[in-house]
């Protein structure tokens, strides 16, 4: 373990680099021979990697499974990209979207599959329409959701039920199930004429993790395929499509990763390419990923940035954000675990937890909780979500510090003692 004097020397070193990049790369260069978890608790390194954003210092956020800041190395790059592509719009911004090319090498190896199975997309919902709307589904056929993900796949479904006469099944999953539980549930729903199974793989709102490697066993020994919504899990934590075993994984870009608004990418499994059509007309082959891309013009500027979040992403350290966001997401845990009146909702194995939890307050409706955060403590969260369990979920990230949670509980603690 480095001593604190050693530790200090490298926090000064992040603080003198130039740019995201240089300070995430010095970081990482700070925490050598630290394990992820030691790294998480020092205040003074993850002090030195906020400084990789330009926050606005009203706000403290906590609304990393929505929309994140930006790193400074995106924020220039976007901006001297657009300038780049306006001076000269045909050359320059075909020479930025070719960088697409890089990006998908890059994801491929982030997600643990070949890059011929990924393509670049515009967000999470964009991906899951692609295979919602290009699997050949026929009149009866089933498909298999829980009511987690009902917000985005479920209406896409709805459609395809309503022209097409596909029937949706839906489970209601208990709050913070085991894998188990889930794994039974999603079994006794499924039938003969199953042919997708939908799951989330961080479910939105509630914080628990889907065993997705489990549901795709499931799905595959029934003859059915499995799409999986990563919109949160991806760039939060790392992943495995190797590991997760589904036929289709949808993430967002532009949440955890940190890249610019408007991108996405989407898994699609080799053997699963060809049968998969496309949203629009292409004149790519069938077995082409780049067939899911091929939508007329796009933004090189927005494409070509994606480096840059990819870099920042790459020198920090999955690991280490990872074991980050879930500290500082168990200091918020510790702190209202006997508050009266006061519900946590995550992930219940803490070796499999992630950095997002729903907080209920009993009596306080979610949306007013917000606003109470908000305007009362300049916090940022977020809740819309009627029922029994209506309440604000919080994802912290890495320019988030111990003092952010800190006020944060604080504020729950006084907003329950009204």
């Amino acid at each position: 373990m480095l001593t604190r004097r050693e530790s200090l020397l490298g926090t000064a070193a992040v603080a003198f680099a130039a740019n995201a990049v240089s300070i995430a790369s010095a970081a990482a260069q700070s925490a050598r021979g630290r394990s992820a978890d030691d790294v998480a608790r020092d205040e003074l390194f993850w002090m030195s990697v906020a400084r990789a954003y330009r926050l606005d210092g009203r706000w403290i956020i906590l609304n990393g499974g929505g929309n994140n800041p930006h790193p400074t190395s995106v924020v220039e790059a976007l901006s001297r990209f657009n300038a780049m592509s306006s001076s000269a719009p045909r050359p320059h911004n075909y020479t930025l979207w070719a960088r697409i090319n890089n990006h998908r090498e890059r994801l491929a190896k982030l997600m643990g599959c070949e890059p011929e199975e990924v393509a670049i997309t515009r967000n999470t919902t964009e991906g899951l329409n692609i295979v919602g709307w290009g699997l050949s589904l026929n009149e009866g056929d089933e498909v298999l959701m829980s009511d987690v993900d009902d917000r985005y796949a479920g209406k896409i479904f709805e459609q395809r039920a309503n022209r097409h006469g596909i029937v949706v099944r839906r489970i209601e999953l208990p709050v913070a199930p085991t894998a188990r539980q889930t794994v039974r549930l999603f079994e006794e729903a499924m039938s003969p004429r199953t042919k997708l199974v939908v799951a989330s793989h961080l479910a939105d709102g509630w914080g628990y993790v889907l065993p997705i490697r489990e549901l795709s066993d499931l799905a595959h020994d029934r003859g059915a395929q499995l799409l999986a919504d990563g919109a949160l899990s991806f760039g939060q934590f790392p992943v495995s499509m190797r590991e997760l075993g589904c036929d289709y994984f949808a993430p967002s870009l532009h949440k955890w990763p940190n890249a610019p608004l408007g991108t996405g990418a989407l898994y699609v499994r080799r053997d699963r390419l060809e049968a998969l059509w496309p949203l629009y007309g292409v004149r790519r082959d069938a077995d082409d990923i780049r067939k899911f891309e091929d939508i007329g013009t796009r933004c090189g500027p927005t494409l070509a940035a994606i480096g840059q979040a990819l870099d920042f992403y790459e020198q920090l350290g999955p690991e280490r954000k990872a074991a980050r966001v879930r500290y500082l997401l168990s200091l918020v845990m510790d702190s209202l675990d006997r508050v009266h009146g006061v519900r946590v909702i995550t992930e219940p194995d803490a070796r499999k937890r992630s950095g997002l939890a729903r907080i209920v307050i009993e009596g306080v409706t979610g949306v007013d909780l917000t606003r109470m955060l908000r305007e009362e403590f300049d916090i940022y969260t977020y809740g819309n979500m009627p029922g029994p369990n209506d309440g604000v979920y919080i994802s912290p990230n890495v320019f988030n510090s111990s003092d952010h949670m800190a006020a944060f509980s604080n504020a729950i603690k006084e907003i329950t003692a009204r």
